[in-house]
């Protein structure tokens, strides 16, 4: 499948385009930013074709088959429906919209238009947390009663001017951080039926810094919510608990690093499996076989809608 990206920074550099290359299936043939010498030189670093700043001469680039889209959170609605409408398959970094009445819109576009929508969720292609999903089905640490996460990271300086505001980003570290280990949660646990939610602003800005949130799952667990730009350096943990055993996965972040743990009576063992090189390639790969046809698990635009609709009722 040939791809095209929207947005050349950050993001789009690091992991985005790298991720395309390293797949087994895609192909990067068209960018689209908003600084024409900054998507020139994006083209020229990667080797793309087509470099333009206008969506509808983007969506023209002959062959495109699929779009990730890596813009600031206030432009995914309006870019990612004009991808949609024109028969694209589209990956949408979280969060899928800034309402999730507008997420929501999104996915019944999708459908109609019968191609892949995907939300941006790295940590599902991480496969210590894969291991974790099939340990607790396999009834590996008995019936899960609790759980409990926390992603902390250290920021340099301030976030991008668009992330500073409630009316471009609408949440700070709940939706940048915390939407990552929520649908992580919900992959692992099932439904969120229930949620409350406290966020402060520690650095001045209209949007959250630091966030907590408690959670009731529909088979009864409850689990607790933790996400911080405002700490010293970062750090994950999520922690699985249940009658026969616990799972522990410490710096398991979106990248891929970091080790899962099965403890139970019968001492720890190490259950983190192989690391990817690529998680952005091995989540390139299934959203391809998806569209193909496949049966494969990836993050749905369905996922990325629950989780904004959870994002709401947290703060």
């Amino acid at each position: 499948m040939k791809w095209g990206i929207i947005g050349t920074r950050g993001y789009a550099a690091k992991s985005a385009a790298p991720g395309v290359e390293a797949s087994t299936r895609g192909e990067l043939v068209a960018v689209l930013g908003r600084d024409p010498d900054r998507t020139k030189e994006f083209a020229r670093e990667h080797g793309i074709q087509v470099a333009v700043t206008g969506l509808d001469e983007f969506l023209a680039t002959p062959g495109l088959d699929a779009v990730w889209i890596v813009s600031p959170t206030f432009l995914h609605h309006p870019q990612g429906m004009a991808a949609l409408k024109a028969g694209k398959h589209v990956l949408l970094e979280k969060p899928l919209a800034t309402t999730a009445a507008e997420a929501w819109e999104l996915v019944e576009t999708a459908k109609e238009t019968g191609v892949v929508l995907a939300t941006g969720y790295q940590g599902r292609y991480v496969p210590g947390h894969q291991a974790m999903k099939k340990l607790i089905a396999d009834d590996a640490i008995g019936d899960v009663t609790a759980a409990r996460s926390y992603y902390g990271v250290h920021r340099e300086g301030p976030p991008p001017e668009w992330r500073q505001h409630r009316t471009e980003a609408r949440w700070g570290a709940l939706a940048d951080i915390g939407t990552h280990h929520l649908d992580l949660l919900r992959m692992l646990l099932g439904e969120v039926v229930d949620a409350h939610g406290l966020t402060g602003h520690q650095l001045g800005f209209e949007t959250d810094d630091v966030a907590a949130a408690a959670l009731r799952f529909d088979s009864g667990v409850l689990a607790t919510l933790t996400a911080t730009v405002n700490v010293w350096k970062m750090a994950t943990r999520v922690e699985v608990h249940g009658t026969k055993g616990a799972l522990v996965a410490l710096d398991t972040n979106p990248a891929g690093a970091g080790t899962v743990t099965l403890i139970t009576e019968d001492g720890e063992r190490d259950v983190t499996g192989e690391r990817p090189a690529s998680v952005w390639a091995a989540e390139v790969d299934a959203i391809e076989a998806a569209a193909a046809g496949d049966d494969v698990g990836y993050a749905t635009g369905e996922d990325g809608a629950r989780n904004i609709e959870i994002l709401e009722r947290i703060g």
